[in-house]
């Protein structure tokens, strides 16, 4: 029996048809924006001003495409001059995603 270093990393891998538990939540998540007709909004770092929106599918491949990194997403759409600390909130309005927002920092607070 092979106990060595190999073994534990063998016993780890996931293949690739299987999808580790964030993986298949981030998919759930990227489905039901699509089913609502989610658009990304984005928003100044004090989120008292919304300073875009976005079609969900351009800003998913975007922010893919930039590691995560919302100014240079913003950048690749095409939206210059994108301030550091820029937020991306998902929802059918601006108003919509800034109340989500603010109910989800609220429920975290509780934690």
């Amino acid at each position: 029996m092979n106990t060595g270093v190999h073994a534990a990393a063998r016993s780890t891998w996931k293949g690739p048809m299987e999808k580790d538990a964030s993986q298949s939540r981030s998919a759930g998540q990227r489905e039901l924006r699509r089913r609502r007709g989610e658009r990304a909004f984005l928003f100044d770092k004090s989120l008292s001003r919304c300073l875009a929106g976005v079609q969900r599918e351009e800003w998913e491949l975007a922010l893919s495409s930039c590691g995560g990194d919302t100014v240079r997403a913003a950048r690749q759409c095409g939206l210059g001059g994108a301030p550091p600390g820029m937020k991306a909130l998902w929802g059918r309005s601006a108003e919509e995603a800034l109340d989500a927002y603010q109910r989800w920092q609220k429920r975290r607070g509780r934690r």
